[in-house]
């Protein structure tokens, strides 16, 4: 999932939700929820705005969902970091990062073009990848804030 919308850095320097961030984030859960979207875990890089999105996500749909800083998806990180890591992985799992690593995590684990796909990867984008019967991860679906219309 990449974060909410953030506040500028004249506003906030750490960056944090905006207000509007925070509401579209909120509306999100609050519709996975509904569709019965869960998760055990969740690792949000060390920005702000990744921590509030991953705290409103979980307040929403998982309270018990452990939740922790994971050090390796902030927005330049390198994918194949974390792909070994990820594949060991046998609880549904939320992670709450940035532009660029959220969609070239999505190309390193499904070996698709990312940026040729017709999602947008505006902020509060979240995408389901899940392994198929072959053990290799497919696209299952995405939703962003804007395809629930207006707050």
């Amino acid at each position: 999932m990449r974060h909410g919308e953030a506040l500028s850095p004249d506003k906030d320097p750490e960056r944090g939700l905006s207000d509007n961030g925070k509401l579209r984030i909120e509306k999100l859960a609050r519709q996975l929820d509904k569709n019965g979207v869960s998760f055990s875990q969740v690792f949000h890089s060390t920005k702000k705005r990744a921590r509030e999105t991953a705290e409103i996500m979980t307040s929403i749909i998982s309270p018990d969902a452990t939740t922790a800083i994971h050090r390796h998806i902030a927005p330049n990180d390198e994918p194949h970091s974390v792909i070994t890591e990820i594949n060991d992985w046998n609880e549904d799992t939320l992670i709450t990062s940035h532009l660029p690593f959220v969609p070239n995590l999505m190309t390193a684990l499904t070996g698709e073009d990312a940026f040729l796909s017709n999602i947008s990867f505006e902020t509060g984008t979240i995408i389901c990848l899940e392994r198929n019967e072959h053990a290799t991860w497919v696209l299952s679906w995405s939703m962003s804030p804007s395809s629930l219309g207006e707050i």
